[in-house]
């Protein structure tokens, strides 16, 4: 059984992205499939969303729920990475998109899925790749990467001000034994910090860290975006979540960037939020900023 997802700005985003029967769109980070099944109702049986996911999980959740995995079905499969957006786009017949959505971070498939690691809430072995067949898990880095290297990595994607501290007690466990789950993990990182003060967990940042590397995620980011506005139609656009700093700081540089170029136009000026009532119903859309733009 599928884990309960609910897709988050949905109304926002299928209203931003300005969709119409008819309309071609690229669901660029598929997850379990909640935004492309609403954005299906919005473009109607002659429309058609290529969905791509690095997850083969997702993929197969999706094509057995969802649709037939052929180029003539609304909704197309596509087990791969947005970074070959264009690439992928091409492969199925089509030179242009009227609109492209990124739901970038974790699917609720990932997080719900102990054995995934990505969450030290559940003991697991400490994997975090959002594309089980990539052959570096967070074990590998953990154990792996020099101590300066690794404070550097927990510093600089998980903004953790006692990452030399925790890179330290990582690497005086890691001589005595290996590190393999998440739980370990945790416990290390917990008392390298002296112990949990406040709401949130001491290891948060620091997994965060590790999951961003294992996927290069935000060179994922910074390759795929471009690849994404050239893709688009004129007038079509593209609506991208993110949720933390370090993904809506890049996203905002980049349509900064290409909007003094005069190649796109910022549709909402400041990132969208979820309402209070969303954040009841679903908590996980707490820390979501939601991004839009035209091309011009």
């Amino acid at each position: 059984m599928a884990p309960v997802h609910i897709p988050v700005l949905s109304g926002e985003i299928t209203d931003l992205l300005n969709l119409k029967p008819g309309s071609i769109v690229v669901d660029a980070t598929l997850g379990l499939g909640g935004h492309s099944k609403i954005m299906a109702k919005k473009i109607g049986s002659c429309g058609v969303i290529i969905g791509i996911d690095k997850d083969v999980e997702s993929i197969k959740i999706v094509s057995k729920n969802l649709c037939i995995k052929k180029p003539n079905s609304q909704l197309i499969v596509v087990h791969g990475s947005y970074v070959d957006i264009d690439t992928i786009v091409a492969n199925y017949g089509y030179k242009a998109v009227d609109a492209i959505l990124f739901d970038l971070g974790l699917s609720s498939l990932q997080l719900d899925t102990a054995t995934r690691g990505f969450s030290f809430q559940k003991n697991a072995p400490l994997d975090m790749r959002f594309d089980t067949t990539e052959p570096i898990t967070a074990a590998d880095i953990v154990n792996g990467y020099p101590v300066k290297k690794l404070a550097d990595l927990i510093w600089r994607f998980g903004q953790e001000r006692q990452s030399r501290k925790i890179a330290k007690a990582i690497f005086d466990r890691r001589r005595q034994k290996r590190i393999e789950t998440t739980d370990d993990l945790a416990q290390i990182i917990s008392k390298a910090k002296g112990g949990r003060r406040g709401k949130i967990h001491p290891a948060t940042l620091t997994f965060q860290a590790l999951r961003i590397v294992v996927n290069q995620e935000l060179l994922a980011i910074q390759t795929a975006l471009p690849k994404a506005i050239k893709l688009l139609k004129s007038k079509g656009r593209l609506a991208v979540i993110s949720y933390h700093s370090l993904e809506d700081r890049l996203v905002k540089h980049l349509f900064r960037d290409f909007a003094q170029n005069d190649q796109i136009a910022l549709v909402v000026k400041k990132p969208i939020i979820a309402s209070k009532e969303e954040i009841k119903n679903n908590p996980r859309s707490r820390s979501a900023k939601l991004r839009v733009i035209e091309k011009i």
